[in-house]
């Protein structure tokens, strides 16, 4: 996950990230467990089959209105279906 935020972030320069990262930015990466308890009128998942099942719930219930998932390899079995 680390790697991914990583790559993610080089892509994005001007996202907020890190430990604790400023929320009010336009475009903030997060990892699922600082994601915890906080909400977004938008969420983006990114290579879903690197969490957990339990990190997996809490990333695509962030969203409060929409949500998109990308992803290069395979989706995890509990997204299978939407594929």
């Amino acid at each position: 996950m680390g790697q991914l935020l990583s790559a993610l972030a080089a892509a994005l320069p001007g996202a907020a990230t890190g430990p604790a990262p400023d929320l009010t930015r336009p475009v903030v990466l997060l990892g699922p467990r600082q994601a915890k308890g906080l909400e977004f009128d938008t969420v983006i998942v990114a290579e879903p089959a690197l969490f957990g099942d339990s990190d997996l719930y809490v990333a695509l219930t962030r969203a409060t209105q929409r949500l998109g998932v990308v992803y290069a390899g395979e989706l995890p079995e509990a997204l299978g279906a939407l594929a």
